[in-house]
């Protein structure tokens, strides 16, 4: 049984809500965790979380995608005797994985936290911890995102962060009072305990979802079953590891660099822990909403490519309402950054305060451009172009590190190499992606509709920015009411193209 559009836009607006929930907890977990460790803790930090992303990625990153691709496609043709075989499969693989690596991670510790310049091999430990449990996660979330119910994942994740955000708090403290490397630890063990704790709500869902999946017994189906979550699995899990690979590069290699171009070790941890820890937990906020999108969207799109439907207007809104949202969210925070980060960050002043907000202006381009990657790689995902995906990844990928290694080195561009590597890799996949699915899907975006959006961003941004550097009133309500008077602005430049977006949409309703 479809939903109905009016139920994916409450599947949508539930993870939108739930994502922005773990993203203001989780830049909320920064900003204590930084007082606690200080800049160059959080550098730290960061360089440990770059490669426990990278070695997740590895475990898990094609799971939850490809049983909610393969889970609803199934429906959609009426075999979900296969269902079983593909969570079961999922399991296997990934938890063997994770492992594996953690294991890799428990006895390379001293090496890499040697190689990155870094005492944080007591973090490493936890890694054979983190990884099966993150498995477990990503497994669970797929299985209900295929059945296109997103509360348990919603839910799950809120868990997460809550208890990441208490446990990790908690424990930081309590080590960091021995050192710095023992206050990463603690950070790190309360990661744990929360994905403990969010696994076991996932457990409760599906202990109350009632009808279990049918079990097949055909051993040649069961065999194909397999190969069909490895043949859309491993695909989506190499491309999904190619950023956090280009992350943990940058890692290891962005401290000798800059080292390289002039600066020392701590101002080169602090320039890192800045651009990753900081910046990066802020900016990366308005992706809530393409995560919303493209997460609700995938099984929706995939059922209706089963039933041979295409999705085109699906397809078209989902582009519409993205670009409405992210291009506001992103550059309205950046202009509102420099003050954020003078109210949270009592130690962010002069230099340090100027490149933070230049890191943030520049990196929102990154941004919009990550937003619509990650729409266009899931418009492939439902298509079944696993292969294609990773060939265009790598291929960003590639871009990405020899800007990051190549101009990190040099004086006058330092850590803004990263920023303008995330911008070409996240460019380049764009580019080719929208090629690719051009010739599979038809569908458009009226010219009209991009330069009001991008012409009303600039307006706000504009607006934004001047109002709040002059200080009319006392810093909070000058930052309230910037934010009010932005979103005014962007409000009424974007009359044309709301009216024209709900006109249609209520036509569609009574049709």
């Amino acid at each position: 049984m479809r939903k109905s559009k009016s139920s994916l836009g409450v599947s949508a607006l539930i993870l939108l809500v739930s994502g922005l929930v773990c993203k203001g907890l989780g830049a909320l977990f920064r900003l204590p965790l930084t007082n606690l460790l200080g800049i160059e803790g959080i550098g730290v930090f960061q360089l440990v979380m770059s490669l426990y992303a990278f070695a997740l990625v590895v475990t898990c990153g094609g799971v939850t995608n490809s049983l909610s691709k393969l889970i609803s496609t199934a429906r959609a043709m009426g075999e979900t005797a296969k269902i079983s075989t593909y969570i079961r499969r999922a399991v296997f693989v990934s938890v063997g994985i994770g492992l594996l690596i953690g294991t890799l991670f428990l006895i390379l510790r001293n090496y890499i936290s040697s190689l990155q310049g870094i005492d944080a091999s007591y973090s490493y430990m936890l890694f054979v911890l983190l990884l099966p449990l993150g498995a477990g996660l990503a497994t669970l979330r797929g299985l209900f995102q295929g059945y296109e119910n997103m509360v348990p994942t919603a839910v799950s994740q809120v868990v997460e962060q809550v208890f990441k955000f208490v446990f990790g708090l908690v424990f930081a403290f309590y080590y960091s009072k021995i050192s710095m490397s023992h206050g990463v630890f603690g950070a790190f063990l309360g990661i744990v305990l929360s994905e403990v704790v969010a696994l076991a709500s996932l457990f409760v869902f599906y202990m109350r979802k009632g009808k279990k999946e049918q079990k097949e017994n055909d051993l040649r189906r069961v065999r194909f079953a397999r190969k069909e979550f490895d043949k859309a699995n491993f695909p989506l899990m190499f491309s999904a590891s190619i950023l956090p690979l280009v992350n943990a590069f940058d890692g290891l290699v962005i401290i000798p660099r800059l080292l390289l171009a002039g600066f020392s070790t701590g101002t080169a941890t602090k320039l890192f822990g800045l651009q990753t820890g900081v910046v990066g937990a802020i900016l990366n906020f308005p992706l809530i909403i393409s995560m919303a999108v493209t997460t609700t969207l995938l099984p929706n799109i995939s059922f209706l490519i089963s039933k041979g439907l295409g999705g085109k207007k699906v397809i078209e809104r989902g582009l519409k309402m993205l670009l409405y949202l992210i291009l506001p969210t992103t550059f309205g925070m950046v202009a509102i950054s420099k003050q954020v980060f003078v109210f949270f960050y009592n130690n962010m002043t002069g230099a340090i305060l100027d490149a933070a907000f230049n890191l943030m202006l520049y990196g929102g381009f990154s941004i919009v451009f990550t937003a619509l990657m990650q729409y266009l790689i899931m418009l492939l995902q439902a298509n079944g172009q696993f292969r294609f995906i990773l060939c265009v990844t790598a291929l960003g990928g590639v871009f990405k590190a020899m800007i990051s290694f190549f101009l990190s080195s040099v004086a006058s561009v330092n850590i803004y190499a990263l920023v303008l590597g995330n911008l070409v890799l996240n460019a380049t996949v764009c580019i080719l992606a929208l090629w690719r699915i051009k010739k599979i899907v038809e569908f458009s975006l009226p010219a009209w509709d991009v330069f009001l959006l991008i012409f009303s961003t600039i307006a706000m941004f504009l607006t934004v920015y001047t109002f709040i550097n002059c200080n009319y009133f006392h810093a909070i309500v000058n930052l309230i009411l910037a934010m009010i008077l932005g979103v005014g602005v962007y409000l009424v430049l974007t009359i044309p193209f709301g009216h024209k977006f709900f006109k249609k949409e209520k036509l569609r309703q009574k049709v």
